[in-house]
């Protein structure tokens, strides 16, 4: 028996869009809160759902481990599956805490879900999970034995959760509670490097490598954004900026060179940059350990300069993810970004300098967004030529301030916001009084190619049966979304029949 499982609740045989992308990554937050639990001195282990075939992997991994508490970390993406895994796990008579963005920002969806033998969920720990688990493990595992008593002892329990900061739990009557919220770590070096040998690593070499020819690891440097973009879910870290040691976060890098071999790297850091002296001190700690890797980053347009450009490149980066959003300084503004148009084409054009890849990040479907917004989006993409994009259609994550914007235009189901099948799959769509969602995805394709066109145009080498192809593709998207786009009651029923098929 041991005190602690934690799962990662993502199967991927389950979501189309990752098994095509095929580039997974554990998730750093239950490595973290391993880690923590593990050095408080309770026995942890992982059940990974990512490369497994059924729930019955899950079931068996149950029988084998017989744990006291399982604990899930939980987006929005993968909630009706945690929450299929809790019943299971209830029924094995485990204690079940959900954590993450998703049960933060509602912890009543958790705790009122009802299983086929019940509620499925405990407890929900709120914000960030490190001191939280620790506390409720105390409580859970050290302190109360349910063998012993269960009626005494979840009375007992009851009565001590009241005292715990950043928990969610339903008092006697059924009511859910939510305590005052644990405050945020404020030295990030207090904790333990993620645990990760508690993973095995094999099936993501194998996936990674078959897909891409090289295998890919993750990595936190900071937590927490002060930036106001409104559909973004920060209710975890919050917006805060809470940078950990740069010597400490180049000696974890050469850790990891030396026990895993990455291939590369992505540091998923919301915003790398923030603070410039830090950037250069990291390069510098990084250049003396030897701890040269490959890697990726995110930033932001108005962040980079030539200095932070040329650090992260001595560093070993090779590609900047920017969240450009849209080509439209209105809908920028709308979003309350802070950035300005131009900075986009100025950090596309640093990048490219020192020869750094960019990935943008754009977002369609915004509120108040036109049809002459959707052009200044192509001719950015068209100009500034990202070596990679990718275009989601806006969705309101709970918690955000965008969500508060639209809520009362979500569709319910049985009164809850209804869950993705999939991640990608952009469910949480609110009514929109002008253009359906089938609009907004030929909006995508047609982005697509007219950004294939440009890098074409731009001297890029393609056979002439791509050329033709991608030049037919792109006269045939500006012809249908230029239709839909005055017509927007065609693209609505084109939508209904697309449901229908």
């Amino acid at each position: 028996m041991i005190d602690l499982l934690l799962v990662n609740p993502l199967f991927l045989f389950e979501d189309p869009v990752e098994a095509k992308l095929m580039t997974p990554y554990f998730p750093l937050g239950l490595l973290y809160v391993a880690a923590v639990a593990r050095e408080a001195g309770y026995t942890v282990e992982i059940f990974d759902a990512m490369f497994a075939e059924s729930d019955a992997d899950f079931v068996a991994e149950l029988h084998r481990t017989r744990p006291k508490v399982v604990g899930f970390g939980v987006l929005a993406t993968v909630r009706r599956t945690a929450l299929r895994l809790a019943a299971l796990a209830k029924a094995q008579d485990a204690t079940v805490i959900m954590g993450g963005a998703d049960p933060t920002a509602r912890p009543d969806v958790y705790l009122r879900h009802q299983a086929a033998e019940g509620q499925a969920v405990d407890l929900v720990a709120v914000g960030e999970a490190e001191a939280t688990i620790v506390k409720l493990l105390s409580l859970l595992v050290t302190d109360y034995s349910f063998e012993e008593n269960p009626v005494t002892a979840q009375t007992l329990i009851r009565q001590r959760l009241s005292e715990i900061p950043g928990v969610a739990y339903r008092d006697e009557t059924g009511k859910v509670v939510v305590t005052e919220r644990c405050a945020l770590l404020q030295n990030i070096d207090d904790l333990p490097y993620p645990a990760r040998d508690l993973v095995n690593w094999a099936p993501y070499r194998a996936a990674w490598r078959a897909n891409h020819g090289s295998f890919s690891m993750s990595l936190i440097a900071s937590r927490g954004c002060p930036f106001e973009c409104a559909w973004c879910q920060k209710i975890v870290f919050g917006r805060s900026f809470r940078p950990r040691d740069p010597v400490s976060v180049a000696e974890e890098l050469r850790q990891m060179k030396e026990a895993y071999h990455p291939d590369f790297v992505r540091i998923v850091d919301d915003a790398m940059g923030i603070q410039k002296g830090w950037v250069k001190a990291w390069r510098d700690a990084v250049l003396e350990k030897d701890a040269v890797i490959p890697f990726e980053c995110l930033s932001r347009v108005d962040l980079l300069d030539a200095d932070i450009v040329r650090w992260l490149k001595e560093a070993g980066c090779q590609r900047i993810a920017l969240g450009a959003e849209s080509g439209s300084q209105r809908v920028l503004d709308a979003m309350h970004k802070g950035a300005r148009v131009e900075q986009i084409y100025h950090a596309a054009r640093i990048c490219r300098d020192f020869g750094i890849e960019t990935y943008f990040y754009m977002m369609v479907g915004y509120p108040s967004e036109t049809w002459q917004d959707l052009l200044m989006s192509a001719k950015l993409l068209r100009e500034t030529r990202p070596d990679i994009f990718s275009t989601t259609i806006a969705y309101p994550l709970p918690g955000t301030a965008f969500y508060e914007q639209v809520k009362d235009r979500l569709p319910q189901d049985d009164g809850l916001v209804p869950d993705w099948d999939y991640t990608a799959e952009n469910r949480l769509l609110f009514g929109r009084s002008q253009y359906s969602t089938f609009f907004y995805r030929r909006v995508i394709r047609w982005l697509h190619h007219e950004w294939e066109d440009a890098w074409i145009k731009a001297g890029k080498p393609a056979a002439p049966a791509q050329r033709l192809r991608i030049r037919l593709a792109l006269w045939r998207d500006r012809l249908m979304v230029r239709v839909l786009a005055k017509l927007p009651g065609l693209g609505a029923r084109a939508a209904g029949w697309e449901a229908g098929r």
